[in-house]
């Protein structure tokens, strides 16, 4: 009782010191008098809150939404084009030196071009000589000093990669006319309907890129690794083991210049730089076999969602322009790229061979195991891959033999067995001259 009778006590004193307090501030600040004092006491403060303009907030939100939307449209929304799904390709062929391209960022093929005098043109030059001169101190070295089957292999890897350097050069320069081709056929395909369908080819030609880089960079980690096992078992320059490994790493190059710190970096970069451009020549042929076959694709499930219902005979003579169109490019691709994927084939099959030579041999250490079978199963993966996405061109182009069964008798015209005559007689043609072998044609 005596406690809270205390309290009660003590908390009136205080109460009356902080009104004390207050009027003395309050009055000391408007210099008004007593009796105003107490009136103003009396009033409990009151908060005044700002409100906002219900017409300011929603014209706030349609900005911000519009702003949103400008940058969906421009930047995440897919046209469906070859050359929005072609474009990751075309910067890794740049950071590595090959396709010095200009405008390859954009979506229209007029923005392409090539320029002797670019950066991307120098840098690629100058790859391109360092390729050359590696591939000359190879043979020399296989000539005069050991002449074996590894280092007939390695002469055999850079001089294949100093081709391939060479036979992307050449191809830059017909890449801006084989765009412009490539985007005139698209032109007068049959428009893709759904985001889904425009975003396919970008996303697929995405995914050959993260799997096939990410394999490539797994397998170059353990070729150092197999490499540091040597440089630790028997280290060329004692206490130095960056430049043992530098030397080891470029050793027949060496036999004939003096090592330095800064030629072993220059042929470490050469040595990354012509490893990921070898797997890159066939990413680049898989990602243009994709692409053909998808525009295939896209004319034969236009044609085939309409075999059954009522019918033109213009209807189906815009099919058949659009399928000798695509037949044309076929050919203008076969053209540019005959080289590169001549050279694509016979690499991997040089390289499969030896490495199944190789498997006879006992391994030094498990790390060498590792590298010999990891590198063994990506090539063979690598390669029949390579080889069923071209073969899907040619199933592709033999799609509409089996959607012209499905034409209704009375909607069958003189179009529609002419373009069925054609492919064919091409398909016919194609097994007697190459059997297995994609063979474009026109009509």
């Amino acid at each position: 009782m005596a406690r809270t009778i205390g309290d009660a006590t003590r908390r009136r004193k205080s109460v009356a010191l902080i009104n004390f307090w207050r009027a003395a501030r309050v009055d000391c600040d408007t210099n008004i008098s007593g009796t105003q004092s107490n009136a103003v006491l009396k009033h409990k403060p009151r908060v005044r809150w700002i409100r906002r303009r219900p017409n300011a907030d929603k014209l706030h939100q349609r900005k911000v939404k519009e702003v949103l939307q400008r940058a969906n449209r421009e930047d995440y929304v897919h046209n469906g084009s070859f050359l929005e799904a072609i474009k990751p390709v075309l910067i890794i062929a740049q950071v590595f030196a090959l396709m010095p391209v200009r405008g390859i960022t954009s979506k229209h093929a007029e923005d392409l071009s090539f320029s002797w005098m670019s950066l991307r043109s120098c840098y690629s030059m100058i790859v391109i000589v360092s390729f050359g001169i590696v591939s000359g101190f190879m043979a020399l070295f296989v000539m005069r000093i050991n002449f074996d089957f590894d280092s007939v292999q390695t002469l055999i890897f850079y001089g294949s990669i100093f081709a391939i350097s060479l036979a992307f050069f050449q191809l830059a320069t017909k890449w801006p006319a084989v765009a412009l081709e490539w985007q005139m056929v698209e032109s007068q395909l049959p428009k893709l309907r759904t985001e889904k369908e425009r975003s396919a080819l970008a996303f697929h030609i995405r995914m050959i890129i993260l799997i096939a880089m990410m394999c490539s960079l797994v397998e170059h980690i353990l070729s150092m690794l197999s490499s540091i096992y040597y440089v630790n078992a028997c280290p060329v320059l004692p206490n130095q083991p960056i430049n043992s490994y530098l030397f080891i790493n470029f050793s027949m190059f060496f036999t004939f210049v003096d090592y330095t710190p800064f030629l072993g970096l220059i042929g470490k970069v050469i040595n990354v730089l012509a490893t990921f451009a070898w797997s890159f020549n066939d990413i680049f042929v898989m990602a243009v076999s994709v692409s053909l076959a998808a525009r295939f694709r896209q004319l034969n499930d236009y044609m085939l969602r309409e075999a059954r219902l009522p019918t033109t005979v213009d209807y189906w003579i815009q099919c058949r322009i659009n399928f000798r169109n695509l037949c044309k490019l076929c050919s203008v691709l076969d053209d540019a790229i005959s080289i590169i994927t001549l050279l694509c084939f016979s690499n991997n099959l040089y390289f499969i061979c030896g490495k199944i030579l190789k498997s006879l041999q006992k391994k030094p250490s498990a790390s060498h195991t590792v590298y010999f079978w990891f590198s063994l199963g990506y090539l063979l993966c690598r390669t029949l891959i390579l080889s069923l996405y071209s073969a899907s061109v040619n199933d592709e182009s033999k799609r509409p033999l089996r959607i012209f069964q499905l034409v209704p008798r009375q909607f069958w015209s003189s179009e529609v067995m002419g373009l069925y005559m054609k492919i064919l007689e091409a398909r016919l043609k194609s097994k007697r001259l190459k059997p297995g072998i994609p063979v474009y044609f026109s009509i």
